[in-house]
């Protein structure tokens, strides 16, 4: 049995060499590059620290709605945020902790009380803790305004 060498350029190197270094080469071209995927709107950093009657509400849900909706037609991932148990709290769109788009939002507030130790059926039956006017984006009178960089918000108070 004949082995088939593959053939050589000038340099003395295998052709098959070279189609190796070639796709190593291509796969570390996309390393310098965003890890947004299309159709990602580009996002910022947003913290922050919220109360409801001057008490921690660890759990809670912040959703950011847009004050101005897209006028593109592209679809919108509201950005949404859960809070600890120290009262702190970071949005996330696409990746958790990546920020929001920039803009001006209202914000919609859900709280079912301390979730720790409970199944996704217990969570079920909790009943809404946030007066209603929190839980509406355009009733909460709570606006934020997302500028590119980081965004640390002033604590948010709600009664």
């Amino acid at each position: 049995m004949r082995l088939r060498c593959l053939p050589r350029l000038e340099n003395g190197m295998s052709v098959g060499f070279l189609g190796v270094i070639v796709c190593a080469a291509l796969s570390i071209v996309g390393c310098g590059k965003s890890d947004r995927m299309e159709g990602e709107l580009e996002v910022y950093p947003v913290t922050g620290v919220v109360t409801f009657s001057g008490q921690q509400i660890p759990d809670a849900t912040l959703v950011l709605h847009p004050v101005t909706p897209p006028a593109d037609g592209k679809p919108f991932y509201s950005p949404r945020a859960i809070v600890g148990p120290d009262g702190a709290f970071e949005f996330t769109t696409y990746r958790k902790g990546d920020g929001a788009p920039p803009g001006e939002y209202n914000v919609a507030f859900s709280w079912l009380g301390p979730l720790e130790g409970l199944d996704e059926d217990e969570q079920d039956l909790l009943p809404e803790q946030m007066p209603r006017r929190l839980t509406r984006p355009e009733t909460s009178g709570i606006t934020i305004t997302v500028k590119e960089g980081v965004n640390e918000l002033d604590e948010i108070t709600l009664k």
